[in-house]
């Protein structure tokens, strides 16, 4: 193992990434009234940038673009750990 990267082996390991378009809360009751085509208001407004969330922490945010049939986020702003927050 290198000195200058001891932790450098777990580069590979996969973690969950998670992009965030909002939040709301419901109630028992009404997550088992949904049906389809019902519409779940979120909490941010269709402009605002996305949260990339790994470890549940956000650690970029970002804009949904097209990847040929798939959607995809282009990274907009990185946090820095001051800015890093909990997506709790």
């Amino acid at each position: 193992m290198s000195d200058r990267n001891p932790v450098g082996f777990l580069s590979d390991l996969p973690v969950e990434v998670i992009v965030e378009l909002g939040r709301t809360r419901l109630t028992i009751r009404e997550l088992a009234e949904l049906d389809r085509d019902d519409v779940v208001d979120l909490s941010r407004g269709s402009d605002a940038p996305l949260d990339l969330v790994v470890g549940g922490r956000v650690i970029a945010r970002g804009e949904v673009v097209m990847v040929g049939e798939k959607m995809a986020l282009r990274i907009t702003e990185v946090l820095d750990e001051s800015n890093v927050r909990s997506a709790s």
